[in-house]
């Protein structure tokens, strides 16, 4: 039975808002303000209402004509913007969670390198980590690759540039696409399950292991290897 001991695991792949750092992001704020830029293309938005805001965004400018038509770019350049303005405002308010600093250091001690692969944009990111002074060997945000998570893309550019294979890394996150995107991809998974969400959040995308914060992954995974058979572990 195949399983990850700590002497094994190379790299670990890091979602960032909610993983690693306290970023209140009002989505719901930012969803509507999308919308309402895509309700003024005046497109039929009828099944686009379940969409993750970048993607809507990707769909209403594929609609609207895609690349050089001038309502697309239109489109695209507000919603952007929007999108932009409200992840800048809670990166200033966004406070890292206890014992990360620390933590990410001692990945580097280890020699385990540390990847942040987000759906946020470079500009937040980079203010939040510069102001907290967060270690990290690679950094992919959206404005870097052609395809976010949940698109396994966005974890294999990163493995691809670290030269490591999806069996020696580990993707950690606190939302089921990044344990969809790191199953997809081949790489063992952790879910980070934050206070005020119900003990069955994870169970329907079948993580190695769930836990309350990433700073308990060392210790967890020396006592409890991840193995292949494990899902939907009960956290700790």
């Amino acid at each position: 039975m195949a399983q990850l001991t700590l002497s094994d695991l190379r790299a670990i792949l890091f979602d960032f808002d909610g993983t690693l750092v306290d970023v209140s992001i009002d989505f719901d704020a930012m969803k509507r303000r999308v919308w309402l830029a895509a309700v003024a293309t005046g497109l039929d938005l009828t099944g686009y209402e379940r969409l993750y805001t970048l993607e809507l965004i990707k769909r209403v400018f594929t609609a609207l004509g895609g690349d050089g038509a001038a309502p697309a770019e239109a489109f695209r350049r507000q919603a952007e913007e929007a999108v932009l303005d409200e992840e800048l405002k809670a990166a200033a308010r966004a406070e890292v969670f206890p014992g990360v600093p620390a933590f990410l250091q001692e990945l580097h001690a280890r020699g385990i390198k540390v990847v942040i692969v987000t759906r946020n944009c470079r500009a937040a990111v980079e203010q939040i980590i510069a102001r907290n002074d967060l270690y990290y060997d690679l950094l992919l945000t959206r404005d870097d690759v052609p395809r976010v998570k949940p698109d396994p893309e966005h974890l294999a550019i990163a493995l691809r540039a670290l030269g490591i294979s999806a069996r020696e890394a580990l993707m950690v996150g606190d939302h089921p696409m990044d344990v969809q995107a790191g199953h997809a991809v081949g790489a063992w998974t952790i879910g980070i399950l934050y206070a005020g969400r119900p003990v069955d959040y994870f169970t329907a995308v079948h993580p190695h292991a769930v836990l309350p914060s990433v700073v308990d992954i060392p210790t967890y995974i020396m006592t409890h290897p991840l193995q292949d058979s494990q899902s939907g572990v009960p956290p700790v």
